[in-house]
């Protein structure tokens, strides 16, 4: 369990990271280092306030504009708007994935329904379902025996886009996902360092 300073510590590093990955022309100039606790800080308090935002600084820096001529941490990462730019994002990808999940879901029960076995649909080698998916199959089949064998491999896909648990919520009870909520410490130890990279393939 991470300290609350651990973990102010660790999104602040992160956040400048990611900062000046996308503003590599930024040189610090007047701004103060206090900047990026002041966001963190922020980040924190949005995340505590609604569940459904990701303690994940990537996500956040990469949901803003940053179009400004002159980069300025201050205004382009605090205040009101950066977080309602970060929760449309973070909205954005979640109905993505829950489109992606659905239809391979509906897809793979649609071919059980029409004569294949559970046992091959969920276990083939098939790109059109995803790991996650397979294990939503089973569970809704009542196949735990099933479900169990899939277990690692629908966690290892949470893991890699936490935000997956929200887009999953039309499709199996929360009982029932596959990591359960606060798994793994204070937010899923900063939502296992950031969702960003699975959703990419989202925003291209």
């Amino acid at each position: 369990m991470l300290s609350t300073q651990e973990v102010i510590d660790t999104l602040t590093h992160r956040i400048e990271r990611a900062y000046r990955l996308r503003r590599p022309e930024w040189y610090g100039g007047c701004s103060s280092s206090r900047i990026w606790g002041t966001v963190a800080t922020g980040l924190i308090e949005a995340t505590a306030a609604d569940a459904c935002l990701p303690v994940d600084p990537e996500l956040f820096v990469a949901s803003q504009s940053l179009v400004s001529t002159y980069p300025d941490p201050w205004s382009e990462l605090t205040g009101v708007e950066s977080i309602r730019r970060f929760r449309d994002r973070v909205e954005w990808i979640v109905r993505g994935l829950r489109k992606e999940l659905t239809d391979e879901v509906c897809g793979a029960e649609k071919r059980i329904a029409g004569g294949q076995s559970l046992s091959k649909v969920v276990g083939s080698k098939s790109r059109r379902i995803s790991p996650l998916a397979r294990y939503i199959v089973a569970s809704r089949a009542s196949r735990q025996r099933l479900a169990l064998r899939l277990l690692e491999d629908a966690q290892s896909q949470h893991h890699s886009c936490p935000l997956y648990r929200q887009a999953s919520s039309n499709l199996i009870s929360v009982e029932r996902y596959p990591v359960q909520e606060g798994q793994g410490g204070w937010k899923g130890t900063l939502e296992k360092k950031g969702t960003v990279s699975r959703a990419k393939a989202l925003w291209n």
